[in-house]
């Protein structure tokens, strides 16, 4: 079932951090994922699934920094020490427009 509420409740603060905060985009986008990473693909509507996923994807591609079986560095700073800045500006748009989508849904109810 879509909770519509508990996404919008986290979406809504990451859209603040991307438009608010003069920090870099690195930063900004980070920020704005660790908000809402703990939201599952399917907890979206239809529409949005595919968005959310591939953001996900994006904001984990390098992996963590495994060492001696110990998390040295997690999936979402390693991919962010090494993404483009061009990289970062995309992901920042995607989460933007999933936040709209989300809006869109939110406020027709």
């Amino acid at each position: 079932m879509i909770d519509i509420d508990r996404i919008w409740e986290k979406l809504y603060p990451a859209a603040w951090k991307l438009a608010r905060s003069a920090d870099p985009i690195h930063d900004r986008i980070g920020e704005a994922y660790r908000g809402f990473r703990d939201l599952k693909g399917e907890a979206f509507p239809p529409e949005s699934r595919i968005l959310y996923n591939s953001i996900t994807t994006r904001m984990t591609a390098a992996g963590a920094v495994v060492e001696n079986g110990v998390i040295k560095t997690g999936a979402v700073a390693n991919t962010l020490a090494s993404m483009p800045e061009d990289d970062a500006c995309e992901v920042a748009e995607h989460i933007f427009e999933l936040f709209v989508q989300v809006a869109e849904v939110h406020f027709a109810r």
